[in-house]
């Protein structure tokens, strides 16, 4: 029975996680391996075995779970998170706000394909804007064009 409780704690220990929450499952796990493992191992020979595996396992996976929900916390997490969005929300309104000026505007022929008449309303804008295309390489955006389709009052 000791040896399988063990076991037991022992294989819940090796399937832990990185997550936090399964490291602080994992840690629960463990502790009420090892407290049953004690009480089990302690108990006196006029009383059975399993209630005292039972009283220790629970008390130390409690108290496990309390040191695990202390050490094993998601408030770091959850800022390197909080920045990451943050510096996405920037990103974004620079790309949807950013810098422009409308150079031209016209209406001229496009594939049928992606538009019905034929013709579009094109729009060419002058940007002042840098473009990360990977960890070493920049590149620069001086003009964006739009095409759209042309309203039916148009």
């Amino acid at each position: 029975m000791k040896l399988q409780i063990l076991l037991l704690g022992l294989c819940f220990f090796v399937s832990a996680c990185a997550t936090n929450q399964k490291s602080r499952l994992a840690a629960t796990a463990v502790g009420v391996g090892v407290g049953a493992a004690i009480g089990a191992g302690t108990a006196p020979s006029d009383e059975r075995p399993e209630l005292h595996a039972l009283y220790w396992g629970g008390i130390i996976g409690v108290v496990t779970a309390v040191a695990a929900n202390y050490y094993f916390n998601d408030e770091k997490d959850l800022e390197v998170m909080k920045l990451e969005n943050e510096k996405m929300k920037a990103q974004l309104d620079f790309f949807q706000n950013g810098p422009s000026v409308l150079e031209k505007e016209t209406i001229g022929p496009a594939d049928k394909k992606y538009f019905q008449k034929g013709r579009a309303r094109i729009k060419l804008y002058k940007v002042d804007q840098w473009v990360d295309e990977g960890p070493n390489k920049k590149s620069h955006r001086d003009r964006v064009i739009e095409i759209l389709p042309i309203e039916k009052n148009d």
